[in-house]
């Protein structure tokens, strides 16, 4: 007799299912996202949106709650800048950087951000900052590829497809504002 093998159909256990529930983001740190990054400047929308998606994986990689706390006490009341060494790296620094500058978050987000993510009970944590980088994460694939945006025009807010049939940038900014008006 073959043993039945595990798989999508096998019932999550009590901790499996803790793992997998979603702890979505506030309705105040939503609207303050998405008023920072949907805008109609799609250049400037688009590097809004890879900055998020940068500050969520690293709070991803945080090995523990310790670790959140500490990055929190260091960032969460200081502008966030990502910038570009001269060797292409990254970096994440909390002062202006004089050349190279790649994204910016203002500190206003960052604290509201900040208070949000400590506010999560412990356990909760990890998943809450994963609810953050998928939608910086959804937001990042959206912006930057005009079949998505196209498709969550008409799927999401009811445009017409003949609606839709302009440049990116008019439909961002056509996004920005339908989200503005909800």
């Amino acid at each position: 007799m073959i043993p039945p093998m595990d798989g999508p159909d096998e019932p999550l256990d009590e901790e499996e299912a803790e793992e997998e529930e979603e702890v979505p983001l506030s309705p105040e740190l939503l609207a303050e996202l998405e008023g920072f990054v949907l805008i109609e400047d799609w250049d400037l929308a688009v590097s809004r949106a890879e900055t998020l998606d940068i500050l969520a994986d690293g709070l991803r990689e945080l090995e523990d709650d310790p670790a959140i706390e500490e990055w929190v006490a260091e960032y969460g009341e200081r502008d966030f800048h990502l910038a570009q060494e001269r060797d292409g790296r990254l970096v994440i620094s909390d002062v202006f950087p004089v050349t190279g500058v790649v994204g910016f978050i203002p500190k206003a987000v960052v604290r509201l951000l900040s208070q949000e993510l400590l506010g999560q009970p412990e356990e909760d944590r990890e998943a809450w900052v994963e609810s953050l980088s998928d939608l910086a994460s959804e937001w990042l694939s959206l912006l930057s590829d005009e079949e998505k945006m196209v498709g969550h025009l008409i799927r999401a807010h009811g445009l017409a497809s003949d609606e839709t049939a302009e440049d990116q940038a008019s439909l961002v900014a056509t996004h920005a504002g339908l989200h503005a008006g909800s």
